[in-house]
């Protein structure tokens, strides 16, 4: 420890290199691996659902792989806080902390995974000799790195953050069946038009999450120049993604995107249509009425109807004053 009652070590901290985070204590196991445990510095924590202060609830330990170092399989073991939300109404009554050295669910480090891609890219090496230096299996290792050569490809080229006026944010399922808070991820696209005012949408970047810091740290992320020159920022009702816009992108117009302003408004027809069927009829919709009937002739914009159907439409308001 660096000087009497200190929990850190400055020294070891720096030689450890990672952010808001500190080594407790540093051994050899019995398989000659290095074994870091580490703890984060964070003292408190806003409950993620409602934002209410949370309290702390203890603590579990995840085992991570970390690069190595000298000439050792290094192993970190963080005690992760686990933080109890005080608002006895919210749905999320514990949560974790969480924090970038490791994304949630992955054995390896963001270090580990960045430093296997490197030298599979230009060093003389294979994936086994990678893994058998970071104490893992085969599989583990590509997985990993897989998926950040394929990031690096993708964002490599920096001509593609050129020139994007508008910009558009949305959030994607890719894991359908599986339960956890990694299952979606935030897409950025390209939405800005042409000279003739055509559209080609373009996938600029995909990251894992779903939640306004995520969006918030990929603008930061990007290189000077890029902020400045978006001029409008599209995004769904989500607050998160309003809020980082507020925050990352604050000379730029907030628009809500065509199918969301669209879906919106088909709802508040839906919730009318049910009203004045309960009001006029005093129960719900049956296939022989007016009202059911044209449920679907309500979703559709006049430019798409036919001349039969507009007169259906039209001939509604008299059905119901006859009916009344």
């Amino acid at each position: 420890m660096c000087g009497s009652g200190a929990r850190w070590c400055a020294r070891a901290d720096a030689i450890f290199d990672v952010p808001d985070m500190h080594v407790i204590d540093v051994e050899i196991d019995d398989q000659q691996r290095l074994v870091l445990t580490i703890e984060s510095g964070q003292m408190e924590a806003a409950c993620p659902a409602c934002g209410v202060l949370a309290v702390g609830h203890g603590r579990r330990v995840r085992v991570l792989h970390d690069a190595p170092c000298f000439a050792r399989v290094t192993l970190l073991r963080w005690l992760v806080r686990i933080w109890r939300c005080r608002e006895l109404r919210c749905p999320t009554q514990t949560f974790t902390e969480a924090h970038d050295i490791a994304p949630s669910r992955m054995v390896l480090t963001t270090r580990a995974v960045g430093w296997a891609t490197s030298a599979l890219s230009w060093d003389d090496t294979t994936v086994s000799a990678l893994a058998r230096q970071l104490g893992v299996d085969w599989h583990t290792c590509w997985d990993a790195v897989e998926v950040e050569a394929r990031a690096r490809a993708r964002t490599s080229d920096p001509a593609r953050l050129q020139n994007v006026k508008t910009l558009g944010v949305d959030e994607h399922i890719w894991r359908p069946s599986r339960i956890g808070v990694d299952r979606a991820v935030t897409i950025m696209v390209d939405l800005t038009r042409d000279q003739a005012g055509c559209l080609h949408a373009r996938l600029l970047d995909a990251v894992v999450g779903r939640s306004g810091s995520v969006y918030k740290s990929w603008l930061k992320a990007q290189p000077d120049g890029f902020v400045d020159g978006v001029e409008q920022a599209a995004l769904d009702p989500f607050r998160g993604y309003a809020n980082a816009i507020h925050d990352g992108l604050p000379d730029a117009v907030a628009v809500l995107d065509a199918f969301h302003v669209v879906r919106l408004g088909t709802q508040v027809v839906d919730e009318v249509r049910r009203r004045v069927q309960q009001d006029t009829l005093g129960r719900r919709g049956h296939k022989r009425d007016p009202l059911y009937k044209i449920r679907g002739l309500l979703r559709h914009g006049i430019e798409h109807l036919t001349r039969e159907a507009v007169g259906q439409d039209q001939q509604l308001p008299r059905r119901r004053r006859s009916r009344r």
